[in-house]
């Protein structure tokens, strides 16, 4: 019953308009449960994934967590960028001075982007494409691990420090995975959600989030 309730709450997580809908009551629990066994080929009885499907939808009842993303939601604003680049950077002190110089050459004022990114071993940034010259003016060819194009950034802005709201991340990211649109990389700060895609597949993307907006 345990791996039972774990792949059928696995696969209520990433079908986020199933879930809603079930949250709403608009879908019949038993054609659902059908579903469920079919998608995921599972070896157990009807009774037991309808059961595992009730027990989600009190719990994400009782959290009342989704309901609040979606309220949020509803309040957002989302705005594109395109013709974006990443450049991938080994992260040590050589490159943190280099970072410096570069970011004065950014004319935030005119509207020039730059995303820092930095994990354990590497600093990614993201900038215009037409700021790559000036990169490579300044960051050497051993440097540089890895450039990519044709990018394009998704920006969601709340009305509120969506940091204090659990759920928000994983809901767009599921969303988004559900669609077939890979997330290249994502961050959230206050009230903003950054992220960054193929420009190939920002409109998609777009489309995504805002049908997300008007349920």
């Amino acid at each position: 019953m345990k791996n039972t309730n774990k792949e059928v709450w696995r696969y209520l997580d990433n079908h986020l308009t199933i879930k809603k809908n079930l949250a709403d009551e608009l879908i019949n629990v038993r054609a659902l449960a059908k579903k469920i066994i079919q998608d995921l080929h599972l070896n157990c009885s009807l009774n037991a994934v309808i059961s595992a499907t009730r027990r989600y939808n009190l719990e994400i009842k009782e959290k009342g967590s989704l309901t609040k993303v979606y309220s949020l939601l509803k309040k957002t604003k989302l705005l594109t960028r395109t013709r974006l680049a990443s450049i991938l950077l080994p992260k040590n002190a050589a490159i943190r001075n280099k970072l410096v110089n570069f970011y004065k050459k950014i004319d935030f004022e005119g509207g020039d982007t730059l995303r820092i990114f930095e994990v354990n071993k590497y600093i990614k940034i993201i900038v215009d494409e037409k700021s790559l010259q000036e990169a490579n003016s300044i960051f050497t060819k051993k440097e540089i691990v890895n450039v990519e194009r044709n990018l394009g950034e998704l920006t969601i802005i709340y009305n509120t420090d969506i940091t204090k709201t659990p759920g928000v991340f994983a809901l767009l990211s599921n969303e988004l995975a559900s669609n077939n649109i890979s997330v290249i990389d994502s961050t959230i700060c206050h009230s903003e959600h950054l992220i960054i895609v193929s420009e190939k597949e920002l409109k998609r993307a777009f489309n995504t989030i805002f049908e997300l907006t008007t349920k």
